[in-house]
């Protein structure tokens, strides 16, 4: 819900505009952003444009920050909460 005035000199009326700016708009922005350049990164390993001994050193060092990301993403939002 957004309780944002509306803008008047905003062609959108406010609503556009505010809503990427909050913290669930960015989370689902980057999460968006983080499946399409998965999907992409499997789709040239599977091509063989990377090779999968390359892809195979990298992908567990990958698994493990992703995990770092998630379990701190998780902790700040605990923490920021009211």
């Amino acid at each position: 819900m957004n309780l944002e005035p509306l803008n008047s000199d905003n062609k959108t009326g406010g609503k556009a505009g505010s809503e990427i700016r909050t913290v669930g708009g960015v989370a689902r922005a980057l999460a968006s952003l983080t499946i399409l350049a998965l999907a992409a990164i499997a789709i040239l390993v599977v091509l063989d444009v990377i090779p999968r001994a390359a892809f195979a050193e990298v992908a567990t060092k990958t698994a493990m920050i992703a995990g770092i990301c998630v379990v701190s993403v998780v902790a700040i939002g605990f923490l920021t909460r009211r």
